[in-house]
């Protein structure tokens, strides 16, 4: 029995910056500068799960007995007025 081996693809031509996704051709990438409004659009696309679970986690903490008691720690010092 022989065995095949799968054919292999080239390398690509382009592979994106990890850092802000630009694509950039073998060989340049040393030449590149992130743009900074790019890098930081990447980053959230990065985070886009993490950030739509955010509103979720911090439900979820303030329905939690520690966060509850942040909650009236929190009033309480409110209440209690600056410097007391």
């Amino acid at each position: 029995m022989s065995r095949r081996m799968a054919p292999s693809l080239p390398p690509p031509h382009y592979m994106p910056c990890s850092e802000c996704g630009a694509s950039l051709a073998r060989g340049e990438e040393a030449d590149h500068v992130c743009e900074e409004e790019r890098r930081l659009r990447y980053q959230m696309i990065q985070l886009r799960e993490e950030i739509a679970g955010f509103d979720d986690g911090l439900a979820a903490y303030l329905d939690s007995p520690r966060g509850r008691f942040e909650i009236w720690y929190a009033a309480w010092e409110r209440a209690r007025g600056p410097g007391q």
